[in-house]
């Protein structure tokens, strides 16, 4: 025989003699502590794998975080209203900008309906504004702004054509920067976010249309910043709170005032009426990107210089605050403002400059407005001619409640002339910038009506930026 073969035959029968008992047990082992060796093994790959689908979730979870974070802090800058444009807080409102080069061209407009007690329903094409702009360098910006009336000058004898904003701005840093031109006067928040596309409600306040005169705006020089406190100051809780301003030396204003109002005591873009300029500013407060209360002042004099007739322009102070507050769908806006005139102070009512023929000037003018809002969208709209075709459309509730008191100016003798109004109102937003408002009215007034009076009724409007 070969070795081969023995060798071969040797482990043949090797392999079918029994197995030892110290040697099975010892196999045996062997086979436990492998399975439990495969066991934790595939118990660690499993928590491994978990481990790997948490973090994929977290960093997905902070990555919407950060974009949710950077979008509200974007949209609640100061000055940014609903849109974000190309001049971050240096500059305003050119919504879906435009143009060439460094030069962007936008812009609003509107069209109304209204419909109220014992007046004639009528159409009114009641604003068009051209916004131009431009950035000749990333530190110097332009801004302006041109509005059209009811039509034109001709409409009426309320229609007019002028200049509401032209400035610029030299960008130092976000705590000082510098502007100067016809710029929005900031005394309450409305004033500086006034757009029709950008309100939810057609009408604009008692509050900001008498004792506030928007779209205010004068000739003048001041500077604007903001300053993040709750990172300098440390404060853990408020990490992301500020605080903003705005102030203007500006032109002094004319005295054509009286117990309907300031609506119309504008100053005068090309020389100061008075001689006397005037300081305006407004604060704001931010506790968080989603909450700014704001605090204006306003202190000069108004009436023409001294004349035959007058000893000089009188002194005039106002005070306002605002509130400006958002929570996911839903928002709360709002104005306050109040006036004081110096005792023994005249206005020309008829702008004649003859001699007896002034009245006392009102010794104050206070109001307010409050707005909610609740922003929504129902699902199974989505398919219906409303959504199709939309990325995010809206529907928005409003509601709004205006008071204004303005002390009698001497002529009549009867009291103080206060009106009231509440609105409601739903709109319908396909994109952001474009909107349809439906809404409802109704008006008390006591004495002299300064706005609707007694009239209840129905206003509708299209609004869109461009």
């Amino acid at each position: 025989m070969s070795k081969v073969f023995l060798v071969s035959l040797t482990a043949f029968c090797f392999l079918l003699s029994p197995v030892s008992p110290a040697l099975a047990d010892e196999l045996g082992d062997l086979k436990q502590q492998m399975q439990a060796l495969r066991q934790d093994y595939e118990t660690q790959i499993q928590k491994l794998e978990q481990r790997i689908e948490q973090l994929a979730k977290k960093q997905e979870t902070t990555k919407e975080d950060i974009e949710k974070r950077i979008e509200e802090k974007a949209m609640s800058a100061e000055y940014l209203g609903r849109y974000e444009g190309p001049f971050g807080k240096g500059g305003l409102l050119i919504k879906n900008p435009s143009g060439f080069g460094n030069v962007s061209v936008g812009g609003y407009a509107d069209i109304e309906f209204e419909n109220f007690e014992n007046s004639n329903s009528t159409f009114d094409q009641a604003r068009f504004i051209l916004n131009l702009g431009a950035i000749p360098h990333e530190r110097l910006l332009f801004y302006s702004e041109y509005e059209i009336e009811h039509g034109g000058p001709h409409a009426s004898d309320v229609g007019e054509a002028k200049v509401e904003q032209a400035w610029v701005s030299y960008l130092i840093n976000d705590m000082v920067n510098l502007r100067g031109g016809i710029v929005l006067v900031p005394f309450g928040k409305f004033n500086l976010l006034h757009d029709s596309d950008i309100q939810d409600l057609t009408e604009r306040p008692l509050v900001a249309r008498r004792l506030a005169a928007a779209t205010w705006m004068e000739a003048g020089f001041g500077a604007f910043g903001e300053f993040n406190i709750g990172e300098s100051l440390g404060l853990k809780a408020l990490p992301d709170a500020y605080l903003n301003y705005e102030g203007y030396i500006i032109n002094g204003l004319d005295e054509d005032i009286s117990d309907a109002g300031m609506r119309n005591a504008k100053g005068a873009i090309e020389a100061d009426e008075n001689n006397n300029k005037a300081l305006a500013g407004r604060l704001g407060l931010g506790l968080n990107r989603n909450l700014e209360l704001g605090l204006s002042a306003y202190y000069g004099k108004f009436g023409r210089a001294a004349s035959a007739t007058r000893n000089g322009a009188d002194d005039l102070s106002g005070l306002g605050a605002d509130v400006n507050f958002k929570r996911g769908p839903f928002e709360l806006v709002g104005d306050f403002a109040y006036w004081s005139f110096a005792d023994g102070a005249l206005v020309d009512h008829d702008n004649d400059n003859a001699a007896g023929d002034e009245v006392s000037a009102p010794k104050y003018m206070r109001g307010f407005y409050i707005e909610p809002r609740y922003h929504f969208w129902p699902k199974f709209l989505d398919n219906t001619f409303l959504g199709r075709g939309f990325k995010d459309p809206k529907l928005t509730l409003a509601g709004r409640y205006d008071w204004v008191d303005i002390a009698d100016d001497g002529d009549a003798g009867i009291g103080s002339n206060k009106e009231k109004r509440f609105s409601l109102g739903l709109n319908y937003r396909p994109i952001e910038s474009w909107v349809f408002k439906l809404e409802y009215q109704w008006n008390a007034s006591e004495n002299e009506a300064l706005e609707r009076g007694d009239k209840d009724g129905l206003i509708t409007s299209m609004a869109i930026g461009f």
